[in-house]
């Protein structure tokens, strides 16, 4: 397997910010998750994992150690009966696309999230007051020594944008999710419905990272944020959406030092306690 040296991480996270990692690789599949991890261990390297790096904001200086990619490999999707075993690096909307075809419905809401569905899992993704734990059977993750367990959907703590995944000392390596069956034309107008509301209501086309800041419990971050006159906020390129006020875009040249600014000036101006939803790569063995 190949590892990049320096590899800027901008490159690979939809907010295009983010400064070079030491070490950087992409496994085709759960043997060579086992060798990068054993890489990291022998040369003392601290291991942060990413998916699409649709969720995720890099800081300026990098990350000293190893990222591991884990879109571009571990994508394989099974289907049987009501079950379907797919991959950790599988993307949502390949996700989505297969499970219309086959007749298999309840993911539809995940419509328009570009991220993978290991991140997915770990973040407990949701729209419209739906989240995907609640479609989790089974899933397969690896430890940091390179070691298989598998993890019933109550040991997983999912919660509001939260789950025992992201503590990092388990990557997701496969999940077995349990759905419905449902007539493909009845799937696809679903997705279509949910592509709309995302397109109607969401900045695309500009580099953010999706939602900045989780729903409060009965609130909505983005009108709490519109509702502070924090909308069109700007620190550099940094800027809080004109269309949706709980999204950051980045203008052009943003660093991660701005979008971080931004956040903490739109905190204080919310009287209500905003907790991030995006990932900020900080200097830990979490998983992102």
């Amino acid at each position: 397997m190949k590892y990049l040296k320096n590899e800027p991480l901008r490159k690979h996270t939809s907010f295009r910010i983010g400064g070079p990692a030491d070490y950087f690789c992409t496994p085709k599949n759960r043997e060579e998750l086992a060798e990068a991890l054993k890489f990291a261990s022998v040369r003392g390297l601290p291991v942060a994992i990413m998916g699409a790096g649709t969720n995720l904001l890099p800081l300026d200086k990098g990350w000293r150690g190893l990222v591991i990619r884990l879109l571009g490999g571990l994508d394989q999707i099974k289907v049987r009966g009501r079950f379907v075993e797919a991959g950790s690096g599988v993307l949502l909307p390949k996700l989505l696309s297969v499970l219309s075809r086959k007749g298999l419905g309840g993911l539809e809401f995940l419509a328009g999230i570009p991220g993978t569905l290991g991140g997915a899992l770990a973040m407990n993704a949701g729209a419209w007051q739906k989240e995907i734990g609640r479609f989790v059977d089974q899933v397969t993750v690896m430890d940091i020594k390179g070691e298989i367990s598998f993890l019933k959907r109550k040991e997983l703590g999912f919660k509001h944008r939260a789950s025992a995944l992201q503590k990092g000392d388990l990557i997701v390596i496969e999940a077995k999710l349990k759905l419905r069956k449902s007539p493909p034309k009845v799937i696809k107008g679903k997705i279509a419905e949910f592509l709309k509301q995302r397109r109607d209501t969401q900045p695309l086309g500009i580099p953010n990272a999706g939602c900045v800041f989780k729903n409060p419990k009965d609130r909505y971050a983005g009108k709490l944020i519109q509702d502070a006159g924090c909308k069109g906020l700007r620190v550099g390129d940094a800027q809080v959406s004109l269309k949706h006020a709980n999204f950051i875009l980045n203008l052009g040249e943003a660093k991660a030092a701005d979008v971080i600014r931004l956040m903490t000036l739109v905190q204080r101006r919310v009287k209500v306690k905003l907790e991030p939803e995006i990932k900020i790569m900080v200097k830990s063995p979490h998983a992102f």
